[in-house]
């Protein structure tokens, strides 16, 4: 039996759709493509560390030692460590464990240095300090100065992921938000005091990628702290790092309290409590989404009522999903520049960019985004529904049976229906399905997509505006189906910004059971999908209705694109 260090090459990263794959060649480390690293690493460095700590030393020497993955710390006089690393390259060997003097440093005061030099003539010395575990250990200029560098570094990576935004957005904001940022935040973690460092990252975020993302020539500063929200309070998640410096580092020693203690201490082992750092992460999780709800309170209280509103309605469920999932082509999750911009502006209300359009609508209304959701000409409204019931038509059908769409109503003939009931032969709903909610029930389903930035809904509370329409849905339908048809009904509210009524939630939640019952998928992985879906289906909706063509001008035959297209 042996084990084989996968470091030496490229670990192979595997990226799949199911049906072909691509390869990445990953030099980060063996972390990143080998999950039995760590395990390997513990089985040489454990009992390597238990043959360091015998050191013969004064009761004023001590030595305190950290080893993780192939890097191995001391710390202590001089004398301590002069004993230690003497040890470390005796013994190291006999662990797989090959210390390199000219990649060692020893951080020292300066009125240690030449002692220190007599005493490691083989390794990097110096008074400053060195990058140690993606942070920095020794002086305060010089982990300024080193920040300093690292900053200067992210910044051009920001440049050049901007330079791609301007014709992948999506592609940019994905690589943004999964990949680049999570280079700093490790740094704002484990090394304090920064937040002025940071600045360059900022400006670079606020003056370059955003603009690039949006196609805004410029970001305001209400604007710059709504995009500074996570996606489920109505933002996009991109934080200025300068506000989460002190934070993320409060955070981090509150979760690494007791391997603190555990280190300080020396112990042989350390064996975390799972309750105690659940509870942690617990804390940590609820003082994070407080911070980020005072300032949404704060942005609340300085922007207008109907901004208010907005950010509301993009703070439900689902109403972000897109922007939140990978930008697949196997799975048509994606959206080309125009569309990126057109949904940003239409999610923010911020002025159209791209492709000219006219400043009137073909019906003689004025050409905003919110007319473009509900104007009927060019039956974009209808394709908005449409394309919600074929999605859970076909869902549907995947777990139920005799799944129909658009089936005809049975004749009401003699039945005695409350008024505002439709009783007209010949009615149809959108969707039939049996043994949804129970084995051997019929189940009709109705779709209704609103606008809730309409007159007729923006003055009133949100939950009530979900509520009206299924009630609606429910006066029109409900007693026929329960009288002729001896079925079920369930109408499903949607909003053009991607939130779902109660009734639409609970049939969701219900179909992302059977989906995992059927496919083997977790229940999470299952409600994702349809939400994504969903979601997906609604922002491309948008960007037809703001974009698609319309017919003509009647009031002046005119045949210009301007006046074809929204």
């Amino acid at each position: 039996m042996y084990l084989s260090n996968t470091y030496g090459l490229p670990a192979k990263l595997f990226i799949s759709d199911g049906n072909s794959h691509d390869t990445l060649l990953s030099k980060e480390g063996t972390t990143q493509g080998d999950t039995t690293a760590m395990p390997m690493y513990a089985c040489g460095l454990m009992p390597l560390a238990n043959s360091l700590r015998n050191i013969e030393n004064s009761l004023d020497d001590e030595l305190f030692q950290i080893l993780y993955a192939d890097d191995a710390g001391g710390g202590g006089t001089l004398a301590i460590i002069e004993k230690w690393w003497s040890k470390v390259k005796e013994k190291g060997p006999g662990y797989g464990y090959y210390p390199e003097p000219s990649k060692s440093w020893l951080v020292v005061k300066e009125d240690k240095q030449e002692r220190a030099k007599e005493l490691f003539p083989d390794v990097n010395i110096t008074t400053v300090g060195h990058r140690y575990l993606g942070s920095f250990i020794g002086s305060e200029d010089g982990m300024k100065e080193w920040v300093k560098n690292e900053v200067k570094t992210w910044v051009e990576e920001i440049e050049q992921l901007s330079d791609i935004a301007r014709n992948e957005p999506q592609l940019a904001y994905s690589a943004y938000t999964i990949g680049l940022s999570k280079k700093w935040n490790y740094l704002l973690r484990t090394t304090p005091g920064i937040a002025t460092e940071l600045e360059p990252i900022e400006k670079a975020i606020r003056e370059k990628f955003l603009p690039a993302i949006t196609g805004q020539p410029f970001i305001p500063d209400t604007l710059r702290s709504i995009m500074a929200l996570p996606t489920r309070m109505g933002g996009l998640g991109v934080e200025n790092p300068c506000h989460m410096a002190d934070l993320e580092y409060q955070n981090s020693l509150k979760a690494t309290e007791e391997l603190q203690k555990a280190i300080q201490k020396q112990d042989v082992e350390y064996i975390p409590n799972p309750e105690t750092e659940k509870a942690i992460a617990l804390s940590i999780k609820t003082g994070k989404a407080n911070y980020h709800k005072e300032c949404r309170e704060k942005i609340v209280q300085s922007i207008k009522p109907r901004e208010a509103r907005n950010l509301d309605l993009l703070s439900e469920k689902g109403a972000s999903t897109w922007l939140t999932c990978l930008p697949l082509e196997s799975l048509k999750l994606t959206l080309n520049r125009q569309e990126f911009f057109d949904s940003i502006s239409a999610r923010y209300d911020l002025p159209l960019v791209g492709q000219p359009r006219a400043t009137q609508c073909v019906c003689g209304e004025e050409n905003s985004i919110d007319h473009s959701m509900s104007c009927k000409r060019g039956g974009f409204v209808a394709v908005r529904h449409d394309c919600v019931r074929d999605f859970l038509t076909a869902e549907l059908d995947k777990v139920c049976y005799d799944t129909k769409a658009e089936p005809h109503l049975l004749e009401v003939r003699r039945a005695k229906l409350p008024p505002g009931t439709i009783t007209e032969d010949g009615a149809r709903l959108d969707i039939r399905t049996r043994g949804f909610w129970g084995p051997m029930d019929c189940t009709y389903f109705d779709v209704r997509v609103f606008n809730p930035r309409a007159q007729s809904n923006e003055t009133q509370d949100i939950p009530q505006t979900y509520i009206k329409h299924e009630e609606g849905k429910k006066k029109n339908y409900l007693h026929r189906i329960l009288e002729v048809e001896k079925a079920s009904f369930t109408p499903l509210v949607m909003s053009t910004t991607g939130g779902l009524g109660q009734e639409f939630s609970r049939t969701l939640k219900q179909l992302a059971t059977k989906k995992s019952r059927k496919t083997g998928y977790t229940y999470q992985e299952c409600i994702r999908y349809l939400r994504v879906r969903l979601s997906f289906s609604m922002v491309r909706s948008i960007t037809c209705s703001i974009r698609g063509y319309r017919g003509k001008n009647k009031n002046d035959g005119s045949s210009s694109d301007l006046y074809h297209t929204y």
